[in-house]
């Protein structure tokens, strides 16, 4: 192994060491954060708290973020981000006890915090790809990201509710700070090419999303990511409502049921990092098709095999996960391999805004609908529509789109 290659791998591990923990520092807080909430208030509203502030800041903050990415040295942005992150936890710790009383209040004002530093740190990091790899290790380095985030999803849940348990809140806050603390050791020790930036360029324009109009191949992308976003929260909306609402299942299959997703999510993520695209865009076209029909077949099970429901979630759960883990990183890398990189952080910031805003209004119509309509009839129809969305949106509207722009 030559030393351009051993330093290569020492640059992955590095970056999966750092997505790997500040994931799970970051989860196992929120989630210990939601259990304080409705143990203390008796509401469930602190598990919605992030789902609401989440999208609402990351709208409110993406023109600094994706300005501020482009016109400094991104690792150094992720290193004040993160240093911001810490002391923002330590003043927590520190006042935490004053504003039990209010500590829906003072939860918000955290999670405000959490998301801006958050934010600052995620899109320096993810447009600092190619400063970190060579251009031929991107996707690899996409990969072991999406499989390290998704280690994290699995495991969070279980060790918060374990600490919860058995531990003083606080400690988990001082938890979170340890995490952060390491994040921003293993940030400062990972090397970083210099980017290029204009320190003197002014920032005129806060509209960021004007930035997509210079690669019309993943403005295209985006659009078509958005749309089929809404028609899988069909899945995330119905399997639990069906499972507990009308089959009268416990909250624990539902549970276990969505656990099979990260499963195949991180098989998939595996898959993708030991294999090498030639061609990234026919890929990523291809992904699209292969989600569409996912949700074809997932309504046409439902519709004949209505007594193999469970079976039919579980299944439809496990390989949509691998499906999404694959597709997910030669995303990143076409984008990272498309747009030069004075441009890669307020592109990464309009796609994670753009991706998160139909979120919340997809959710509210799937709520309304299979409260009203019979759930077979919804995800047949709703997997029709995902095919023919994708046929109108990837043969008739991308049919002028320049994919090796």
């Amino acid at each position: 192994m030559d030393l351009e290659e051993t330093a290569t791998n020492k640059q992955l591990i590095k970056a999966r060491a750092t997505t790997v923990i500040n994931d799970l520092g970051a989860s196992i807080f929120n989630y210990a954060l939601s259990l304080k909430l409705l143990q203390v208030t008796g509401s469930a509203m602190g598990y919605g708290t992030s789902l609401i502030i989440g999208p609402l800041v990351g709208v409110l903050v993406a023109p600094w973020v994706g300005n501020t990415v482009d016109r400094y040295q991104r690792k150094n942005i992720a290193l004040i981000a993160e240093s911001a992150l810490i002391l923002t936890l330590i003043i927590y710790f520190l006042v935490f006890e004053i504003f039990h009383t209010n500590i829906l209040i003072s939860a918000i004002v955290v999670v405000c915090l959490n998301n801006i530093t958050a934010r600052f740190f995620t899109i320096s990091y993810l447009s600092s790809t190619p400063q970190i790899v060579n251009g031929e290790h991107i996707q690899r380095l996409n990969s072991i990201e999406s499989t390290a985030a998704t280690v994290s999803s699995i495991l969070a849940p279980a060790i918060a509710g374990f600490l919860f348990g058995i531990i003083d809140f606080k400690w988990l806050i001082i938890l979170q700070i340890v995490t952060e603390v390491v994040t921003l050791i293993l940030t400062v020790v990972t090397h970083f090419d210099n980017n290029d930036v204009d320190n003197a360029k002014q920032v005129r324009n806060l509209n960021i999303f004007k930035s997509l109009n210079k690669y019309p191949a993943v403005r295209f992308f985006l659009i078509v990511t958005m749309c089929l976003n809404i028609t899988s929260t069909a899945l995330v909306i119905g399997m639990p409502y069906v499972v507990i609402q009308i089959l009268k299942y416990s909250t624990t299959i539902s549970g276990n049921i969505e656990g099979i997703y990260s499963v195949g999510a991180l098989i998939g993520g595996i898959i993708i990092t030991l294999v090498s695209l030639k061609n990234v865009f026919k890929f990523i076209r291809n992904m699209y098709w292969v989600s569409s029909l996912q949700l074809f077949l997932l309504g046409l099970s439902l519709f004949v095999l209505p007594h193999y429901v469970l079976f039919i979630f579980a299944f439809f759960e496990f390989s949509i996960g691998i499906m999404n883990a694959i597709s997910e990183p030669p995303i990143f890398t076409y984008v990272q391999k498309v747009v030069p990189e004075e441009d890669l952080g307020k592109v990464n910031t309009s796609m994670y805004t753009a991706a998160q805003i139909l979120t919340p209004i997809a959710v509210f119509i799937f709520s309304i609908v299979f409260a009203k309509v019979n759930y077979q009839v919804i995800f047949l129809v709703n997997g029709i529509v995902s095919l023919l969305l994708t046929l109108f949106l990837l043969e008739i509207v991308g049919k002028g789109v320049n994919y090796n722009e």
